[in-house]
């Protein structure tokens, strides 16, 4: 089954960003300094990338985004329409030239493939991470969406903030992450993420045309095998698309290890070298 667009949409969808200008030499303007729109995972919110930034706030205008469904985006509710709508709406109106560099993890990392399958023209490149689509029991899991997004509400509802951030050895807290990721935590939001999520297929990446995207497996914790397959099926539409895995990276390694994150978003945007602990997963020709 492949997605399909809604015939009934929302249009001019307004979600929650953050902005963060870049820093200005005399001469410079903002719209000199390319746009990077960031996209965080399910149940997280812009705070997720607040390590990121300050590794790229230097040379480019970002965009921090809250999705539909989450913390201040909260009243739109979620839905692949209603976040590519929100996407095409805020770069149209918001982004000088009206084009963006993605960059997602997770559930953000899958919108942008969708958003790049749906509005190409928007998109000047995209970095994804912990995106595959799924495959075997994790696929099965996400088709149970009721029971999953249940025991997740409940589960997160009774962690303490020391529990949470217990699950990313060496992380230091950041300030008001886990209160949203709490709040998020809801069976309004989580059952339609998963409903949408287990619809995802490689089928729907063969339908990108003319988007440079980079597919990245953390290695700790993301299935690579699939994304593998996902960044073969990607090069077969665009020969300057790779798939890399960073061995020591977990799931969500924004907050883990946030200064390698951007050093490979910085390059996968200039087409400079891809540091080195950025395995490629193709081989050439592939």
């Amino acid at each position: 089954m492949s997605l399909q667009e809604s015939t009934s949409k929302q249009s001019g969808l307004e979600i929650a960003f953050t902005r963060l200008p870049p820093s200005l030499n005399p001469g410079d303007n903002e719209s000199s300094h390319p746009t990077i729109v960031f996209l965080h995972g399910s149940e997280s919110c812009h705070l997720e990338f607040s390590r990121v930034a300050p590794f790229l706030s230097d040379d480019y205008q970002l965009l921090l985004v809250d999705l539909p469904g989450h913390s201040r985006s909260k009243a739109i509710p979620f839905s692949f329409d209603n976040a590519i709508n929100a996407l095409s709406h805020l770069i149209r109106t918001h982004v000088e030239g009206g084009k963006a560099h993605i960059v997602g993890l997770s559930l953000g990392g899958i919108i942008g493939l969708e958003f790049a399958r749906r509005c190409p023209e928007l998109v000047l490149s995209l970095w994804g991470t912990g995106c595959a689509p799924s495959s075997g029991w994790r696929l099965w899991l996400l088709s149970q969406s009721r029971l999953l997004s249940g025991i997740i509400t409940v589960a997160g509802h009774l962690a303490t903030e020391k529990i949470f951030w217990a699950t990313f050895p060496g992380v230091e807290p950041i300030p008001g992450l886990r209160a949203e990721v709490k709040n998020n935590q809801n069976m309004t939001l989580l059952k339609p993420v998963f409903d949408e999520l287990v619809l995802v297929t490689l089928e729907n990446l063969a339908e990108i045309r003319g988007v440079r995207i980079a597919i990245i497996a953390g290695g700790k914790q993301d299935n690579i095998k699939n994304t593998v397959e996902a960044g073969k099926v990607l090069r077969s539409q665009n020969s300057e698309c790779n798939a890399f895995v960073v061995r020591k990276a977990i799931h969500w390694w924004s907050l883990q290890l946030p200064e390698l994150f951007a050093q490979g978003v910085r390059a996968w945007i200039e087409r400079s070298e891809i540091p080195k602990e950025y395995e490629p997963l193709l081989t050439t020709g592939t």
